[in-house]
């Protein structure tokens, strides 16, 4: 690899890292009562869309599709999702380490998920397999945050708050029970990923919770067992929905 091409990458990755903190300042510019914590988790919702916008153009419009290409040479794409999502993670790395109260569970999670977008950077392969990775991470937190702020401010037991549970439970289970393992399948079985990606795809979907356990109060570290927990939820919320329909509010 030229080395100007990976200066380059170390550029891009520290200049995304410089402008999500800067989207932080503008939330809390615009919002001077927001904490940290909301701004936070604003960003992360500016970050999913982004990213996942990416991820569709990257595998759907201009290919290659993640299925087909593992392990092969990065496109320009896949090289800019993947700076653009190591400066969050590497942001949000710092955030989750100086203002406490983190799990270590989540801190290796996102330790995890830097060293895989920096390794497929360095390498210049994989980025197919890892920008598909990262749409199947980061689909499901946009409706995971809305049910944040919907609990606090109230709302847990309003119709809304329950289609935002609904929605993400079904496409938290998608992507965990359908998408991740046989993506994970492919790039065990495929003779060109490097060997160091496919110990980082196996202990990303072992490990990989996106944040639940700040929602749930629980400490689980298998996706399998959240997918057991986010399942209940979902069965719980349709419960509630159709089973109980008097009780709603709008």
């Amino acid at each position: 690899m030229a080395k100007s091409a990976l200066v380059w990458r170390y550029r891009a990755a520290y200049k995304n890292k410089l402008r999500w903190p800067t989207i932080v300042r503008l939330v809390v510019k615009k919002r001077p009562e927001s904490d940290g914590e909301v701004s936070c988790r604003l960003l992360a919702i500016v970050h999913a869309m982004v990213v996942c916008t990416l991820s569709t153009l990257s595998n759907l419009v201009f290919g290659p599709w993640a299925y087909s290409a593992v392990g092969k040479e990065n496109t320009e794409l896949q090289t800019f999702t993947l700076s653009v999502s190591l400066g969050y993670f590497l942001y949000d790395f710092l955030w989750c380490i100086f203002s406490g109260g983190e799990t270590w569970l989540m801190i290796f999670h996102h330790g995890a998920s830097i060293f895989s977008c920096l390794l497929s950077l360095m390498t210049n392969v994989s980025g197919s397999e890892v920008v598909g990775c990262l749409f199947g991470a980061e689909i499901s937190n946009p409706f995971l945050q809305a049910r944040w702020f919907m609990l606090e401010a109230g709302m847990r037991e309003t119709r809304a708050c329950r289609i935002v549970e609904i929605s993400f439970a079904v496409v938290f289970l998608a992507c965990r029970v359908f998408w991740a393992p046989t993506l994970l399948w492919v790039v065990v079985t495929s003779p060109r990923p490097p060997k160091i990606i496919k110990v980082c795809a196996a202990m990303l979907q072992i490990i990989r919770q996106d944040g639940l356990c700040k929602v749930s109060g629980c400490d689980l570290s298998s996706s399998w067992i959240w997918a057991f927990f986010v399942a209940k939820k979902l069965f719980s919320a349709l419960n509630r929905k159709f089973l109980n329909p008097g009780d709603d509010r709008v």
